[in-house]
């Protein structure tokens, strides 16, 4: 797992799991002047990163990919479309837990390239191809009827089966809103129902619903005051496969995110009790078809604690510098 606790000298830690093991402290190069930084995504051992030089500024000043293991980064170009503000905004924002973008990073591979696909929940989609380098402004012709304002910017992009997945409305109703990075169609896969009833207008994006890459499946999860759903999609794009891993307790937990699931539906989660704090608890939770309550001691020994971004991904030597 890669973990970001960003200073000036601009550092991070990896470690493998456990994740109470920290062993390796690496250097990005280049960021003698960091205010800021967040770790937007992952894809086969490179990281999509923004950082920024300047306060006050909604999009970052500049987007890295990097590979921890090679140490190599590459610094790719600004969007063709900034956020377009309303009138009686005055673009400030507090840090990276205002309106900003939504990102998704990864391997097109029916054309043999990485692709960086962006949600500007003002300005449209956009996507950009490592190989050539470039930004260009997407046809929403396919997306007729898609609404994104659940999202409130810097969410990761689930990517299943060549295509990123990201709660929203279409045609009026709320579901998993699909792009397909190789043919670039937008599409639309339905929830359960059950959970589809329990979503509201009010409802945040990775605070009381989201969606995740489990275990190579999709997933999807439902909080509220109570109690944290979590199920996943056995069959892509098969309705009828949505089957619920588990149930357990949300009481006095600001937010749960599903991280990985193992071979055996072991579920790391992250849980967060305070929204402003940002300090994170990591536990394994079994997962399994009875759907039943788990019971959930939050004082545990054996969870892990961390500060920051983080995300689990598997060591590679992949050059972020194609077409360079």
């Amino acid at each position: 797992m890669l973990l970001l606790r960003w200073n000036p000298d601009c550092h991070f830690w990896s470690s493998t799991l456990p994740l109470d093991e920290v062993f390796k402290d690496i250097q990005l190069s280049d960021c003698d002047r960091i205010i800021g930084m967040k770790i937007f995504c992952s894809c086969d051992g490179l990281f999509l990163i923004g950082i920024w030089f300047e306060p006050y500024v909604v999009q970052p000043s500049i987007l890295v990919i990097w590979n921890p293991s090679t140490k190599e980064s590459i610094a790719i170009p600004h969007s063709k479309c900034p956020l377009q503000m309303d009138d009686d905004d005055d673009g400030y924002y507090d840090g990276p837990d205002d309106v900003g973008s939504a990102y998704g990073f990864a391997y097109d591979s029916i054309n043999d390239d990485y692709k960086v696909f962006r949600i500007d929940m003002y300005a449209g989609y956009e996507i950009l191809s490592l190989k050539n380098g470039s930004w260009r402004i997407m046809d929403e012709t396919s997306a007729v009827g898609t609404a994104n304002w659940m999202l409130a910017g810097w969410e990761c992009l689930a990517f299943v089966h060549g295509a990123f997945h990201w709660i929203g409305i279409l045609s009026r109703k709320f579901c998993i809103v699909s792009f397909n990075i190789s043919y670039e169609m937008f599409g639309e896969i339905q929830l359960p129902e059950i959970l589809c009833s329990q979503i509201h207008i009010e409802s945040v994006v990775d605070v009381d619903v989201g969606v995740s890459l489990l275990g190579g499946m999709l997933g999807v999860y439902y909080k509220n005051d109570k109690a944290f759903d979590l199920w996943l999609m056995k069959n892509y794009s098969a309705k009828d496969s949505w089957m619920k891993l588990f149930t357990i307790s949300s009481i006095g937990v600001y937010s749960i995110i599903p991280k990985y699931m193992f071979s055996n539906y072991k579920v790391l989660l992250c849980f967060c009790f305070d929204g402003e704090t940002k300090r994170y608890v990591y536990r394994t939770i079994s997962g399994g078809p009875s759907g039943r309550i788990w019971p959930l001691d939050y004082v545990d020994d054996g969870a892990a604690t961390i500060e920051w971004d983080d995300f689990v991904y598997t060591e590679s030597l992949i050059s972020p510098k194609l077409g360079h």
